[in-house]
């Protein structure tokens, strides 16, 4: 038994009711990275008294040990799980359940975590806020919300993302197809609304222009028209919140473009083609000035947020990546890593439903970065590395994952057991070939083998000739009979009726 130092991760299974414990040892970022074996850990849900979960589809960590679930029976339940410092996991345990109501071709187009609960939304626009639960150490058993407090909104639709921060708790973020990205207040929003709906449509039934919804703090700008002079559709399939700052938001888009906005602006600020086919379907904030992002093909990529350009991808990615996963570094104290250096930075879900693991490659120097002249095209690895490009690499892949989003639950220490794989010394294996050679000596070489085939074919000459010399009626019969024949089948005549 080793103490060892493991990143630890919580994924949706493919079975309904079911979660997945991924458990990696730290790997070695050597010459050739490589990384043991993951303790990977079927969790079953105990529900008790409330309803099975179906496959779930989204997931947030609303504490430590406490994450909110939506299944595809369009349930949102609250989980409380097992540390991730005991050396097996515990199956979670529902303490809250709502039912969202949806429409028939309803998905789920986000859940996102906030200061007071979890917010949820389906593409139809319907917003719903789920109160945590609280559970106090005077009290046995947790304090449940009671099903008024679930409190629902319509908005603009049809929505594609949500996202929200931790820097800024009291709000979130929300884009759609025709759906610009718009800040929300979570107090204002779900609140008594009906005032300001009233100062918000007119007496025709139709949305005032650059007039604010009920709740909005922010409503984003659309990009100016192209070339032709036509307006350019809005179309968001992905929003996630940087980390450096509350204010800056980056989306995906359909037309292939990661978007970066300032709350404090309404303009977009960048508009950075990178998708190599499709929209970008995912995107993820690194450390600084670094974005994860993934197209509808099977491109991966890390972007740098000073130049838009690309820094390196993942050329042996054969999937489409669904969900990204930033990991953060391991010690607490040192906020950005070394430029250049390579650790265990990204997470990823693919179409194929495996979860992998990748290496990444902290951005350049500013210096280097903007020295570089290599070209901005998509999946261009050399881009802001001169002629070295740098490539990013997956280390170990774990299939049974349903096509969602993942939690990072953090780094932990666990007694694992070490199984060292059988090493052969050089020494060794010349021995054993020499045995090998050795056995061989009775064989006959390649030479001798073609003069031996040489006298068989001679004398299968001679003994031929002397056969056809002294065949009777016998021989010609058994070849006959080894030749067989076969003739149509005569068509049978049809009586005349």
């Amino acid at each position: 038994m080793v103490l060892t130092t493991t990143l630890n991760f919580l994924v949706p299974s493919l079975h309904p009711n079911t979660l997945i414990d991924l458990s990696f040892p730290q790997p070695k970022l050597g010459a050739v990275p490589s990384a043991p074996e993951p303790i990977v850990q079927h969790l079953p849900i105990k529900y008790g008294e409330y309803q099975p979960l179906g496959s779930v589809k989204r997931m947030t960590k609303a504490d430590e040990n406490q994450v909110v679930v939506a299944d595809d029976k369009f349930q949102v339940s609250t989980l409380e799980l097992s540390s991730i410092n005991d050396d097996e996991a515990s199956p979670p345990v529902v303490r809250a359940q709502h039912t969202v109501k949806a429409r028939s071709k309803d998905v789920w187009a986000g859940l996102a975590t906030v200061q007071s609960g979890a917010i949820s939304a389906l593409t139809s626009g319907l917003l719903t806020h789920h109160p945590l639960v609280h559970n106090n150490s005077s009290e046995p058993e947790p304090v449940l919300p009671s099903s008024s407090t679930h409190q629902s909104r319509s908005v603009s639709s049809p929505l594609q993302c949500l996202a929200s921060s931790s820097l800024a708790p009291t709000s979130f973020a929300l884009g759609g197809k025709e759906v610009d990205v718009s800040v929300w207040d979570v107090e204002r929003t779900f609140g008594g609304v009906n005032d300001e709906v009233a100062k918000t449509w007119g007496n025709s039934g139709k949305r005032k222009k650059n007039v604010l919804e009920a709740g909005q703090i922010w409503q984003a700008k659309n990009v100016p028209q192209n070339n032709l002079s036509l307006r350019q559709p809005i179309h968001h399939l992905c929003l996630t919140y940087l980390n450096e700052s509350p204010h800056l938001i980056v989306s995906g888009t359909k037309a292939g473009t990661v978007r970066r906005f300032d709350t404090r602006q309404r303009k977009p600020l960048s508009d950075w083609k990178v998708a190599r086919e499709g929209g970008v379907g995912a995107v993820a904030p690194g450390v600084e000035h670094e974005l994860f992002f993934s197209d509808r093909s099977n491109l991966l990529g890390s972007l740098d947020l000073r130049t838009g350009k690309v820094l390196y991808t993942y050329s042996a990615a054969t999937s489409t990546a669904s969900h990204l996963l930033a990991i953060p570094p391991q010690e607490a104290s040192v906020d950005i890593p070394k430029a250049g250096s390579r650790r265990v930075g990204l997470a990823s879900i693919s179409s194929d439903s495996t979860f992998r693991l990748h290496t990444t490659t902290t951005p350049p120097p500013v210096t280097e970065s903007t020295s570089s002249q290599n070209g901005n095209a998509p999946g261009n690895g050399k881009s802001n590395w001169g002629d070295e490009g740098k490539k990013g690499e997956v280390l170990r892949m774990v299939g049974g994952a349903s096509v969602g989003n993942s939690i990072w639950r953090g780094y932990a220490q666990r007694e694992i057991v070490v199984v060292a794989p059988p090493h052969t010394t050089k020494g060794e294996g010349h021995q054993g070939e020499d045995e090998d050679e050795g056995d061989g000596e009775g064989e006959l070489g390649d030479e001798e083998v073609w003069e031996v085939m040489d006298e068989v074919a001679d004398e299968g000459k001679d003994e031929e000739s002397d056969d056809f010399a002294d065949s009777d009626s016998e021989s010609d019969v058994g070849e006959e009979d080894r030749v067989i024949v076969k003739s149509k089948p005569k068509k049978k005549a049809k009586r005349a009726i």
